[in-house]
């Protein structure tokens, strides 16, 4: 094998390597389209229910998006303080969404953020990949019906860590929402 074809052989191991890591970490997005908000109306968001075995998961993932709207000047946002349940490793422990619709309305909010958080881990094995898996809807308070919903999922690389790769993701799924005002 002469120099040129160990040099063409080691250019397309490196192209197939770097393929394979941008594969890697990926993110699978859908949502339905983005309704215009009023740019002065408030935004509510509530603690997200937490299908996960992580504990904390659905609060995490509030914080995330209440700052992400907040960063995005969306409107004047306000988070729903989680009730303290006395046990955070409570998996069966969810918010009650009744409740937290009435907290945004006794906050004069438009608007009510709600959710769900579905994985939120590292992955087994030799690289640990972290993944997060979350949904999220927008409630008209005066209609009460749901205006926009998202629903996604996001893998990181191995050094990737978990916090960042959900406020990638949540950040992706909020994007039309700053966008549509």
């Amino acid at each position: 094998m002469n120099a040129m074809e160990r040099m063409c052989r080691a250019t397309g191991l490196m192209l197939a390597g770097a393929c394979l890591l941008a594969m890697s970490a990926c993110a699978s997005i859908n949502s339905t389209q983005a309704p215009a908000l009023a740019a002065s109306g408030t935004m509510a968001v509530l603690p997200l229910a937490n299908y996960t075995e992580t504990p904390d998961a659905g609060r995490a993932a509030q914080a995330i998006a209440a700052n992400t709207l907040r960063g995005e000047h969306l409107a004047h946002v306000v988070a729903m303080p989680a009730a303290d349940s006395g046990d955070t490793f409570d998996s069966m422990a969810q918010p009650n969404l009744e409740h937290g619709l009435d907290w945004a309305r006794s906050q004069h909010a438009d608007y009510a953020l709600t959710g769900a958080v579905e994985e939120w881990r590292y992955k087994v094995g030799v690289d640990g990949e972290p993944v997060v898996s979350v949904t999220l809807e927008l409630r008209e308070l005066s209609s009460g019906r749901v205006i926009w919903s998202a629903v996604g999922t996001r893998s990181g690389f191995s050094r990737s860590s978990l916090g960042g790769v959900a406020q990638k993701l949540v950040g992706k799924l909020l994007a039309p929402l700053a966008a549509s005002r």
